[in-house]
């Protein structure tokens, strides 16, 4: 028998309105976007092209997480089999994805510094 383990991440933000207290937004680009309001579209393009990396980062770290929970079930479980810890360690695992990871957190990086000289 195997076990599982997983790992839920909330990724939120919160936004303090003139008018009281702080209520909790489902996407934080969405709470940046009502900031800034610029008279462009260009910020909206760059709002935009920042939420889709910060889904694809999520998407990624996901993999990651599920790849670590099969390990951690696997080296837990009381019977495990040599093929079956070999399958893991030769597998590869998600290594695209942490390049990926790495590339779309450039990005990531790119755009706040794009937004953020946009204030």
């Amino acid at each position: 028998m195997t076990a599982r383990t997983g790992v839920a991440v909330k990724l939120g933000a919160v936004v303090r309105t003139a008018a009281g207290p702080a209520a909790p937004v489902a996407d934080p680009v969405e709470a940046l976007r009502r900031r800034l309001a610029g008279p462009t579209a260009r910020e909206h393009v760059v709002l935009d092209f920042l939420a889709d990396d910060l889904k694809e980062a999520r998407e990624a770290l996901g993999v990651l997480t599920g790849y670590l929970g099969r390990i951690d079930g696997c080296l837990s479980d009381p019977e495990i089999s040599q093929q079956k810890l070999l399958g893991l360690a030769l597998g590869g695992g998600p290594i695209d994805q942490i390049e990926y990871l790495a590339e779309v957190l450039a990005n990531v990086r790119r755009r706040m510094a794009q937004v953020a000289a946009r204030m």
